[in-house]
């Protein structure tokens, strides 16, 4: 267990003076001195573990600065054991400062307050939450690129208008300049179980993705992948893209890919088009749309179905969407195997069976 003076300080209420002090932790000597037993005792997983588990019983803003450092111990131990307290204080933070904002503006004000004392007046638990909320949503960041089962847990949470809100649509603010990558961890694949299909060929293979937030990611990926395993069979000898794009797509950050871009070297479908070798003008409402994430990808018997289409429309896009918001990810599409004749054409009635329903 924690020790008792520290959980008494932990929950004691941030006054206004303290906040925006981020190192407020360290003034209690209880912190340091628990920190340092866990560390040097081997125990620093369970007892961050603990922790998050009591998150919810602390003041707001410790809460969050005490984020920091089990993210700091998730990252050191590559451990997610303390996560799931740390997405739980995340949706409540969260919801406090939406609400905040929401306030704000249903007042016909379109910024928060100036200044955080009139915020603290007004509401000293929202003034807590939102002074706190840049380093918890950093934190949360720690958790979520490593462990799909607590980006599931946040799904789950139902928090998607709220992060869109505040990563779209309130002022610039040092306190919100993180929560547009928690935002993207909703919409991040992980394990996508794939099949692609080349009816122009009758030909087609297995695949998986992960860690994606987007689709033109992902077709960015899947071509590389086809270009240096398939190539020839699926007539893409080589993959066109420059360098840095290639680099930036798989979690690098070259400077110089910022001014590249990239254009499909297919026509990507969903399995509405299954049936017919070419690509049709009225086969446009069935293309899958480079800003969508891969998990809304129309899906057959648990797969998510692309169908290639060669010539046509080549549709192109720039480096951002290629961006890896955190190193811990691992962006791939990775080729699983290749389709026997018969496995093609079992798919093929499947995807037939889906359309009729």
């Amino acid at each position: 267990m924690p020790e008792e003076q520290l959980m008494v300080f932990l929950c004691q209420e941030t006054i206004l003076e303290e906040l925006g002090d981020e190192a407020l932790l360290h003034s209690c000597p209880s912190f340091g001195e628990a920190v340092g037993e866990a560390i040097n005792s081997g125990n620093l997983i369970p007892f961050t573990t603990e922790l998050s588990g009591r998150l919810g019983e602390m003041d707001l803003y410790k809460a969050c600065l005490l984020s920091n450092f089990i993210g700091f111990a998730c990252e050191k131990e590559e451990d997610t054991s303390a996560g799931r307290g740390v997405i739980e204080l995340f949706s409540k933070v969260c919801t406090q400062v939406y609400e905040m904002f929401q306030s704000a503006e249903a007042r016909g004000e379109r910024e928060l307050p100036p200044e955080v004392p009139e915020l603290y007046k007004e509401n000293a638990s929202q003034a807590r939450a939102y002074c706190g909320f840049n380093i918890l949503c950093v934190s949360t960041m720690a958790f979520l690129t490593r462990n799909a089962a607590l980006r599931r847990l946040l799904a789950e949470m139902g928090l998607e208008e709220e992060l869109a809100y505040l990563s779209e649509e309130v002022p610039e603010s040092p306190y919100l300049k993180s929560v547009t990558y928690v935002n993207s961890m909703l919409k991040t694949c992980s394990d996508l179980k794939l099949l692609v299909l080349q009816p122009g060929k009758q030909q087609g293979f297995f695949a998986v993705a992960n860690d994606l937030n987007n689709c033109f990611h992902l077709l960015f990926l899947l071509e590389e992948q086809i270009a240096e395993n398939l190539g020839h069979s699926y007539g893409l000898e080589s993959f066109p893209a420059a360098a840095p794009l290639i680099g930036l797509a798989h979690g690098e950050y070259p400077e110089e890919a910022w001014a590249e871009s990239y254009s499909t070297a297919f026509m990507e479908c969903n399995y509405c088009t299954a049936d017919h070798a070419e690509f049709r003008n009225e086969d446009a409402m069935a293309l899958i749309w480079g800003e969508m994430p891969p998990d809304c990808i129309p899906a057959v018997d648990r797969r998510a179905v692309i169908v290639l289409f060669e010539g046509g429309l080549r549709r192109g896009f720039d480096a951002p969407f290629l961006f890896v918001p955190h190193s811990a990810l691992r962006p791939y599409v990775r080729i699983e195997g290749e389709l026997t004749e018969q496995e093609y054409d079992a798919w093929l009635t499947k995807i037939e069976e889906a359309m009729k329903r």
